[in-house]
């Protein structure tokens, strides 16, 4: 697994590397969502250090109780015997009188200590400002809730403000590393892949990439007690009051309740009290508020920002009962009729990856979704530099795309609302099956129009 991390997150740990191995003492923070391979990618970078290290994982039982576990695990280190300490200033004025040289300290799940106790920020402070001054001892910390890492270490009105020499925030792989894990797979299989576990490498790696899709589907979820069955259970329940509710939410977005008024009404719950559920689980990344990419300030839907949680809440959370007896069969039927739907979705998000790679000939800064009452565009890319707004529509489907779909999308270019009416519009069509003759014909004749197959889009990536 470190192997796939090390090659899938070069940038990331070369810039580790870089300031970790540097002559000046650094503040780093290294966040993203549970399982995204922050622990993997800083014990890889230590590993390959000089200096002296200490990696410690914070849990849930108060600043004190983390503090003298943290000072044991130092004690550990130098083969002494564990310290009486107060807090986390009294552990590395410890740690600072037994180093000599360079040294780095990783503190995992620091969100964790920040949640638990706002005044960590100060404490830290003095730990770096204080307790560590003349030393050459770095510290990297890491977290799982966005919104505590970003609110309580990253803003500007946090007391690590100033301290912190850099930071960054480590996201799902895109398709383009994620296949990386699957080299066998062809472009049509690697999508749906995709589809059920998405770009968290801790799940990619659960499946076999010997194994066809629905066999590792099959194996590594739907079966009681493998690691993926009961993943989202287990993340809510770590990090979430009132589980059920979380779960109740999550299934009713899967299941297509995309606005607050549709989600309250599946899970019989008054609209008004669903902001602080919705908001916790945007915190964690589990979910996001999707507006129009024109209108980023406008109405927005809600969205799984995970193909595995999609997956899960659509496949396994309805069928829990069924698969709580062994009877994986019927479910893994049912997933084969409607895995064309499923993917549907996930073609989208693959395509606007797509949009955004240099390779793509028209440059787009920002992409996403647009769309007025029953209308919808599924690729809008926007490109303010030339003043060209890209419209794109993706088809999963067995059928080849002809003409119609073009005439839809120039239909609809006078009703997206941006740079008015002297901007320059190009369009693109991406298809599972591919284009009708007379589609391919268009496209060579207009040279505002791209068509994309599967393998092309995959040609883009390798590029």
């Amino acid at each position: 697994m470190i192997v796939c991390i090390i090659i899938d997150r070069e940038r990331e740990l070369e810039w580790l590397r870089t300031r970790l191995a540097g002559d000046s003492r650094e503040l780093l923070v290294v966040y993203g969502r549970r399982r995204v391979g922050k622990t993997t990618l800083v014990t890889a970078a230590l590993e390959e250090l000089e200096a002296g290290t200490v990696y410690f994982l914070c849990d849930q039982r108060g600043t004190r109780a983390n503090a003298r576990r943290f000072a044991s695990r130092c004690a550990e280190r130098f083969d002494d015997v564990p310290p009486d300490v107060d807090g986390f200033p009294d552990a590395f004025r410890y740690l600072r009188d037994r180093i000599e040289g360079s040294f780095v300290v990783a503190i995992d799940e620091f969100s964790y200590l920040v949640e638990a106790d706002e005044t960590v920020p100060s404490v830290f402070q003095t730990v770096v400002d204080d307790v560590l001054a003349g030393t050459d001892v770095s510290i990297v910390l890491l977290g799982s809730s966005i919104s505590m890492m970003e609110e309580g270490v990253l803003s500007y009105e946090s007391p690590l403000y100033g301290r912190r020499t850099g930071q960054w925030r480590l996201e799902p792989l895109p398709i383009a590393s994620a296949r990386q894990f699957f080299p066998e797979y062809g472009p049509d299989t690697m999508i749906q892949t995709y589809g059920v576990v998405g770009g968290i490498p801790a799940y990619l790696e659960q499946f076999e990439a010997d194994r066809d899709l629905l066999e590792n589907v099959e194996r590594h979820i739907l079966s009681k007690g493998a690691f993926l069955h009961e993943e989202p259970e287990f993340l809510l329940r770590q990090e979430l009051r009132e589980p059920a509710t979380y779960l109740a939410i999550l299934e009713a977005i899967a299941g297509g309740a995309t606005r607050v008024s549709e989600i309250a009404s599946v899970i019989d719950r008054n609209a008004s009290g669903l902001s602080r559920y919705l908001k916790n689980l945007a915190e964690l990344a589990i979910l996001e508020r999707e507006t129009q990419v024109t209108d980023p300030d406008g109405r927005g839907v809600y969205r799984l920002t995970d193909e595995f949680l999609r997956f899960w809440f659509r496949y396994v959370s309805p069928n829990r009962a069924t698969l709580e007896q062994g009877h994986t069969g019927s479910v893994r039927e049912t997933i084969a009729e409607t895995m064309p739907t499923h993917t549907s979705v996930t073609f989208e998000e693959v395509c606007q990856q797509a949009t955004l790679l240099p390779a793509f000939p028209v440059p787009c800064s920002r992409v996403g979704r647009w769309w007025d009452g029953e209308d919808e565009i599924d690729v809008v890319g926007l490109d303010p530099t030339s003043e060209t707004v890209l419209l794109g529509e993706c088809k999963w489907t067995r059928d080849p795309v002809g003409p119609s779909l073009l005439s839809q999308l120039e239909a609809l270019e006078p009703e997206v609302r941006w740079r008015g009416r002297d901007r320059t519009a190009r369009y693109a069509l991406f298809a599972r099956s591919g284009f009708t003759d007379s589609m391919r014909e268009i496209a060579r004749d207009r040279a505002d129009v791209e068509l994309y197959t599967p393998a092309r889009l995959f040609d883009l990536f390798d590029r």
